[in-house]
Parts: structure tokens; sequence; C-alpha cells
């Protein structure tokens, strides 16, 4: 079984680190290579890297699974539904030290990083990117392609919708949902509803001029 981390950035090469982590446990793929449609098809991080066209080719008869590997919500969505026109399956990678609760709900596509706590009843659906140290309260929600920063927090009973981002050490109070494309910043402290599309920053948590695009970042390999 060969995976596909798609994403050479630094989201990518923390994937790569936990895959690598993963397997001297597990020892379930023989290989573990980038996807980078934008840089030369050549050897990177101590592995060899592909454009997404030429990994059908080097699969030949083996089996594959594809993981997304960016910090973008909306670049997430965009891989993933080309990972998925192709037919393509979903790895699912979790940290031996993340702590998950039984009846945690965990779809395909999601990483959980290092020491993140996914507690009683959460649902997470697919191509999620939960990070060091982040808590996930229990009875939350958390839609398809979102993004949760380290040491960022969301709170029991609360919901997160599609392709939001929540940032480095963000908290939201027990209860609260957040819309979907919605962004909250770093350190920010979230008391009431999120609309979607929102922007918010600050403690409390206030709407802000966002991007118009809802991006996080200014550029992401889907503008090149």
């Amino acid at each position: 079984m060969i995976l596909f981390i798609y994403g050479t950035g630094g989201a990518g090469v923390e994937v790569y680190d936990l895959a690598m982590r993963v397997n001297k446990i597990k020892k379930y793929y023989s290989e573990i290579c980038f996807i980078d449609d934008f840089i030369d098809e050549t050897d990177y991080y101590d592995t060899k890297t592909f454009h997404f066209t030429s990994c059908r080719e080097y699969m030949k008869n083996d089996d594959a699974e594809f993981i997304i590997a960016v910090g973008e919500p909306m670049a997430r969505r965009q891989l993933l539904d080309k990972v998925r026109a192709e037919g393509y399956s979903l790895a699912t990678l979790i940290d031996e030290t993340a702590i998950i609760s039984d009846t945690a709900q965990i779809s395909a596509g999601c990483i959980i990083n290092a020491q993140a706590i996914v507690s009683a009843e959460v649902v997470l659906k697919e191509n999620c990117l939960i990070m060091f140290g982040a808590v996930i309260g229990h009875h939350a929600s958390i839609e398809s392609n979102c993004v949760v920063c380290p040491k960022a927090t969301v709170g029991g009973y609360s919901k997160v919708g599609m392709q939001t981002f929540l940032g480095l050490g963000s908290s939201m109070m027990q209860g609260v949902n957040i819309g979907s494309q919605a962004i909250v910043g770093m350190g920010s402290m979230v008391f009431r509803n999120v609309e979607d599309g929102t922007t918010v920053i600050g403690n409390p948590a206030r709407v802000t001029k966002g991007s118009n695009e809802h991006r996080v970042f200014a550029k992401t390999t889907i503008d090149k």
C-alpha cells in the first residue's frame, strides 16, 4: 500500500512525519510519497514527489491511499474533489499520543495530530485537520474540510460548519455554533454563534473584514 500526501508545505511535512510515526507501529504502508503539482517530480524530504496526474502510472497494480495536507480549508475541499473524482481512497491518520473516545466518529481523510483530544460522542466529518494539542469537547460536531489549529478548543455540544478555520489557541464556549467558511482568528474567544462566511477575532470575538473568498492565507497552491 502506497500513501500519497497531497501538499509539500508546512502542513505537508508535518503530516509526513505523522505518517512515518504511525507506520513504524502499524507497518501499513510500503511507501509514503508527496504530491505537488507545482514543483518538479523529484526527491523531497527523503521521499519521492509526483504530480497528481502521475500517481496512477506509478501505482501500477499497487493499492494506494491519499491524504490532503494543506492548511487552507478551501484548498482542502478542492484537492479532495480531485482525489474523489479519480476514485481514490482516503487515508485516516491518528497520532498514537492523541486521546480519542471510543464513542467518537472519525470520518475518512481526517488527520489528528499529537496530543489532540477528541472527546465522547464527537463527530468529525471527512477531510478535517486537527492539529497538535487541539481539544474537541463532548458531543461536538465538525463538518468536512475544517482546520483546527494547535491548542484550539471546541466546546462541548458545539457545531462547526464546512471549510471553517479555527486559529491557533482560539476557544469556543460550550454550545456555540460556527457557520461554514468562517474564520476564527488566533487566540480569539468565541462566546456567540458565528454566521457563515464570517471572520471573527479578539476576546470576546467580534466580526471583522475578511477575504471575500473566505481564504485564511493570501496565497495557496491553488493560485499557481
